[in-house]
C-alpha cells in the first residue's frame, strides 16, 4: 500500500484513495452521520491522510487540533464546537477526557478490513465543498488568545486550486512537506497534492536528517518547511555535500509559517544555490501570495481572486515601498469566529485586517515584514517587526521585544539569534548604524537560536522571558551587557562551533579514528549524530540553565566513543569549568587518539587521566562536584558507594530494548528496522534489542523475512563503507555470544557460524516460542533471539516481570499493540514503528526508568529516570533552584 522509505512513506493516490473511502465506511459503521462535528487530534502520517479524507467523504464538519496542544485546550475545542465525536492517536487514557461530551474513537481502530471490497467508491468531495461549517481550526495565537475559525469547502477547495495553479504542481511532482498536517499550511499541501495527482512523502518532522534523506531517495520535487526548520536544513546539508548534491530534484523550496529573514534567504542561496519561496498566507484567508521560481522575490504576487491593500494607522492608502498593515478581500475569506457559547460570530465586512506589517513593492510583489504591534517610544511609534528587519542587516536574524516599563516607558530588547554566542556589545555596534537614534535597543541579548514553538513559530512567550530576564539581570548589574553567555565562559560556545566546523569540513580523522573499533556505516552515523548535539548544544543550556560547576569526572563508555565525548565532555564544557575524564581499558588508544586529535582544536580544559579507576577515584573524582558513569550495573554501585553523597551521580546502563512486533505490524518495515538496529555497529550497540516479540500470526512470516534478509548481508572490514558489518572488536562480546549460541543452538534458524581468527560472527537468527523459563540474555553482538507470544496476556506478563523492570531502557513497538505500548511507557521510552536510534536527541533526556538501565544519585537518593546532564545539573546542583 506504501512503498517504504525507512521509517517513511510515499503515498500514491490510488492507493489513498482506497484507505480513505475504507476508513469513511469504518466510520459510518460506527456512526458517524453527514453533519457530525467531528474533532481529530493526530499528528502526521499516512493514517492521518486516510482520516481527513475519510471524513470529507462522509461529508461532517472537520476540527482539526494541533496534537501538541495542551488536553484542556483539546477539550475547550471540542465543547465550542460541539463535536460529537473525537478521533485521536493518543492513548486509552484520553478516552476519559472526553467520554462525557463525545464519542472517542482511536485511530488506530479505524483502518478498516483491507480485505473488505468498496464496490469501486470513489472518494468525493463535492458535498463538502458545500458546506459552511467544512473546517474547524484555531489560530496559533500570537496575538494572544487562540482563534476558533470556521472556514466554508468552497473557501478551502478554490484556494487550494488557485495555490496549485500559481506554483505548477504537476502529476510527476513528489512533495515533502515537514509541517503538521492540522495546520493551513499543511492542510493545503494535502489538498494540493490530492487536486495535482502526484506523490507525497509523508515524514517526521523532528527527524529532518531522515527526511532529506527520504527526500533524495524520492526523487523529491518540492519541500515545504518554516524558518525554523530550514536553519536545520542548512546545517545538514552544510555538512552533508554529497546529499545536497543529492537533493538536485528539488525545484521549488518552499517557505512560510513566519516571517523569513534575509540572513537565512541569503545563507539558502549560498549553499543550496536555490532561492527559498517564501509564501503568506493565515488561518483565516488561506495562502494569499506566494513567490513561484520564475518570480522569487518577497512573497510574490497575491494569489488570482486575492485583493490586498497597505493601509497607515489612519486607515489611508500607503504608497509602493511604504509599511502599513495588510488587509485582505476574497472569495475565500473565513466565516467568522466561534465565541465562547459556541455560536458563529462572522467576520465584520469585506476586507479582513490581518495586523500583520508589510508593503508592496514596485512590480506588485507583496513582502511582510512581520505581527503590527505598535509601541510608543520618545514621542515616535514604531513597530517592532520592522525594527528587526532592520537590524538584521548586522548578518544574523534579530527579534525585538519591547517590554512595559511604569517609570522609563517602553523599553526594547533586540534579541540576536548568534550560535558563536558573541559578545552583545558586538552586535550593539554592527546593529546602531542601521537605527536611528529614536530606534537603539535597551539591551541586547544574544541566544543560541531563538526558541520556537512545536510548529516552528517563534515562541512569543519564551522570548518574552528571555527579555525580561535579562532586564532585571541588567538592573542589578548596571555596567554590563547582558548576553545570555553560558556560565563557563563566554568562548566556550565558540570552542565548541571550531570543533563541529573542523569535522563538518572534513570529517576523515575522525572516521579513521572510529572505524578502529566500529564498522564504517556506523561511524558516520555516530558523526553526523555528534554534529548534531554540537549544533543544538547552545540552545539545550539556553532551555535547561545549568548552574556554574567547578569539576566534573567522567567514566567514558568502551563504545560510540566520539558521539560520547560529545556528549559527555563537550557539552557539559558549557557550564563545567574543568572536566577530568578517564577512558574505557578495551578502547583507551582509539581514545586517546580521538582526545589528541580535538584538544588542539577546542582548547577547552577538558583532560584525559591514563590513571587506574582507584586511582582516578581517589584523585580526579573525589574533588568533582559532578560524576557520570557509563558502563556495568555492578561497577556504577561500587563507585556510587565510593563517592561523596553531595556529589551528583550520574549512570548510564543497558537495557533489555524489546522490539515488538505486535498484530497488523508492517512486517516489511518492522524487518528492516530490525536489521538496522540489530546490526549497529554490528551488533555492539546498547541501544540493540535482547529479544525480539513477535505475535504468533506474523511470526513465520517475520522470522522468513528477516533470515532471507541476514543472509544477504555484507560482512567487512571496519574501513570497508560497503560492508553491512564487522567482525565483533570487544573479546567479551565474542565470548558471551558463543556461550549463548552454545546453550540455545537448538532454536537457530540461521547463522551461527564463528571464525575467532577474525571475530567474524555471521548474523544469527533464534526462533522459538516464548517461555518464561527461557533468560533475556544481554546481548552485544549480531544475535536476533526472536520469540514467539500468543497472547497479549502473555506478552504482558513477560514485560512486566522483575528483570524487564529494572533494566527498563526502551521499547520498539510495531503494529496494534492493544494496550501493551502503554504499560511499557510506565518505565520504558517507547516508539512507535520506529527505532530508538530515530529518536534519540543528545539535546534531550533520554532513557527510561529501569535502576540496572539508567539513574541519577544525589544525597543518598538514587532515582531510575531520563537522563540528561544539563538538566541534572540544573534540578540538583543549581543554588537557585535546590533551595526553592
Amino acid at each position: 500500500m506504501h512503498t517504504d522509505l525507512h521509517g517513511l512513506h510515499e503515498t500514491i493516490l490510488p492507493d489513498v484513495e482506497l484507505d480513505a473511502v475504507r476508513t469513511a465506511t469504518e466510520l459510518a459503521g460506527r456512526g458517524v452521520r453527514r453533519g457530525d462535528t467531528v474533532l481529530l487530534i493526530a499528528d502526521n502520517s499516512v493514517e492521518f491522510i486516510a482520516i481527513l479524507f475519510g471524513l470529507i467523504h462522509l461529508d461532517v464538519s472537520i476540527v482539526l487540533a494541533d496534537s501538541g496542544q495542551v488536553p484542556r485546550q483539546h477539550r475547550r475545542l471540542a465543547l465550542l464546537t460541539g463535536a460529537e465525536w473525537v478521533i485521536t492517536d493518543a492513548d486509552l487514557g484520553r478516552v476519559a477526557e472526553f467520554s462525557d461530551i463525545a464519542k472517542v474513537l482511536l485511530s488506530t481502530d479505524l483502518r478498516g478490513d483491507p480485505g473488505r471490497p468498496v464496490h469501486g467508491q470513489r472518494l468525493s468531495f463535492d458535498a463538502w465543498r458545500g458546506r459552511n461549517d467544512a473546517l474547524i481550526t484555531s489560530s496559533s495565537g500570537t496575538t494572544g488568545a487562540a482563534k476558533v475559525i470556521v472556514r466554508s469547502g468552497s473557501a478551502i477547495w478554490e484556494n487550494s486550486e488557485r495555490t496549485r495553479e500559481r506554483l505548477g504542481y504537476r502529476p510527476s511532482d513528489v512533495l515533502l512537506p515537514l509541517l503538521p498536517f492540522s495546520h493551513q499550511y499543511g492542510l493545503s499541501l494535502l489538498l494540493v497534492w490530492w487536486l495535482a495527482g502526484c506523490s507525497l512523502v509523508v515524514a517526521p518532522r523532528v527527524r529532518v536528517d531522515h527526511a532529506l534523506e527520504a527526500a533524495a531517495r524520492a526523487g523529491v520535487t518540492a519541500v515545504d518547511a518554516t524558518p525554523s526548520t530550514y536553519h536545520t536544513v542548512l546545517g545538514i546539508l552544510e555538512q552533508r555535500p554529497v546529499l545536497r548534491d543529492r537533493l538536485g530534484s528539488v525545484r521549488m523550496w518552499c517557505v512560510g509559517g513566519a516571517p523569513l529573514g534575509r540572513p537565512l534567504a541569503k545563507r539558502f542561496q549560498t549553499v543550496v544555490g536555490s532561492s527559498l519561496l517564501d509564501g503568506y498566507g493565515s488561518t483565516e484567508a488561506g495562502n494569499i501570495a506566494l513567490a513561484t521560481p520564475d518570480d522569487p522575490h518577497g512573497c510574490g504576487h497575491p494569489l488570482p481572486g486575492v485583493e490586498l491593500q497597505i493601509r497607515d494607522d489612519g486607515g489611508k492608502p500607503v504608497a509602493d515601498g511604504e509599511i502599513g498593515e495588510i488587509r485582505v478581500r476574497s472569495a475565500g475569506l473565513f466565516e467568522g469566529y466561534l465565541a465562547e457559547d459556541g455560536t458563529l460570530t462572522r467576520r465584520d465586512g469585506d476586507w479582513y485586517l490581518t495586523h500583520d506589517l508589510g508593503f508592496r513593492d514596485g512590480q506588485g510583489r507583496l513582502h511582510v515584514i512581520g505581527r503590527k504591534h505598535a509601541v510608543h517610544r520618545l514621542g515616535y511609534t514604531l513597530y517592532p517587526a520592522e525594527l528587526a528587519r532592520k537590524a538584521e542587516a548586522c548578518g544574523r536574524p534579530v527579534t525585538v521585544v519591547p517590554l512595559d516599563d511604569d517609570r522609563r516607558g517602553c523599553r526594547l530588547v533586540f534579541v540576536v539569534a548568534d550560535p558563536h554566542l558573541g559578545p552583545g556589545q558586538n552586535w550593539r555596534q554592527r546593529m546602531s548604524e542601521h537605527l536611528a537614534d529614536f530606534e537603539q535597543p535597551n539591551q541586547v541579548v544574544v541566544v543560541g537560536a531563538f526558541p520556537v514553538t512545536r510548529n516552528g513559530k517563534p515562541d512569543q512567550d519564551r522570548l518574552k522571558q528571555i527579555a525580561a530576564g535579562s532586564m532585571s539581570t541588567a538592573e542589578s548589574r548596571p555596567a554590563r551587557v547582558e548576553t545570555s553567555e553560558p556560565p563557563a565562559g563566554p568562548d566556550r560556545a565558540a570552542r565548541l562551533a571550531a570543533v563541529r566546523s573542523a569535522i563538518e569540513a572534513d570529517p576523515g580523522p575522525v572516521l579513521d579514528i572510529l572505524t578502529e573499533i566500529s564498522n564504517f556505516r556506523s561511524a558516520e552515523s555516530e558523526i553526523w549524530s555528534a554534529l548534531d548535539t554540537l549544533r543544538g548544544a547552545v540552545a539545550e543550556v539556553e532551555k535547561y540553565r545549568p548552574g556554574r560547576v567547578p569539576g566534573m569526572a567522567v567514566f567514558m563508555p568502551s563504545n560510540i566513543v566520539f558521539y560520547s565525548y560529545v556528549l559527555q565532555l563537550l557539552v557539559p564544557s558549557l557550564f563545567v569549568d574543568e572536566i577530568g575524564f578517564r577512558s574505557s581499558q578495551q578502547v583507551a588508544g582509539t581514545m586517546r587518539r580521538l582526545h589528541e586529535l580535538l584538544a588542539p582544536i577546542h582548547g577547552l580544559p577538558i583532560t584525559l587521566h591514563p590513571l587506574t579507576q582507584r586511582e582516578f577515584l581517589d584523585g580526579p573524582v573525589a574533588q568533582a562536584d559532578l560524576v557520570t558513569f557509563t558502563g556495568a550495573y555492578k561497577n556504577a554501585e561500587q563507585v556510587r558507594t565510593a563517592i561523596r553523597k553531595d556529589q551528583l551521580f550520574l549512570y548510564y546502563g543497558q537495557g533489555v530494548n524489546p522490539f515488538i512486533v505486535a498484530p497488523d505490524a508492517d512486517l516489511d518495515k518492522a524487518v528492516t528496522d530490525a536489521i538496522r538496529i540489530r546490526l549497529f555497529n554490528s551488533g555492539q550497540d546498547c541501544f540493540g534489542p535482547d529479544v525480539f516479540f513477535v505475535h504468533h500470526g506474523g511470526f513465520d512470516r517475520f522470522v522468513g523475512l528477516l533470515t532471507e534478509r541476514v543472509r544477504e548481508l555484507r560482512f567487512g572490514q571496519y574501513t570497508d563503507p560497503g560492508a553491512d558489518y564487522g567482525p565483533l572488536y570487544y573479546e567479551s562480546a565474542l565470548t558471551d555470544a558463543v556461550d549463548f549460541l552454545r546453550e540455545h543452538g537448538e532454536h537457530i534458524v540461521s547463522g551461527g557460524q564463528v571464525d575467532f581468527r577474525t571475530g567474524h560472527l555471521q548474523p544469527t537468527v533464534l526462533a522459538r516460542p516464548m517461555s518464561t523459563k527461557v533468560p533475556v540474555a544481554e546481548l552485544f553482538s549480531p544475535i536476533f533471539n526472536v520469540m514467539r507470544y500468543d497472547s497479549d496476556a502473555q506478552l504482558r506478563e513477560r514485560v512486566t516481570s522483575e528483570f524487564f523492570r529494572e533494566r527498563a531502557m526502551g521499547a520498539m513497538v510495531y503494529g496494534d499493540d492493544t494496550g501493551i505500548a502503554d504499560v511499557l511507557a510506565d518505565r520504558h521510552l517507547v516508539c512507535h514503528d520506529t527505532t530508538l536510534l530515530d529518536v534519540d536527541n543528545g539535546n534531550e533526556p533520554f532513557g527510561g526508568r529501569g535502576m540496572i538501565a539508567n539513574y541519577l544519585a544525589h544525597r543518598g537518593r538514587r532515582t531510575a529516570r531520563p537522563l540528561l546532564i544539563s538538566e541534572s545539573v540544573a534540578e540538583h546542583l543549581t543554588p537557585d533552584r535546590t533551595s526553592a
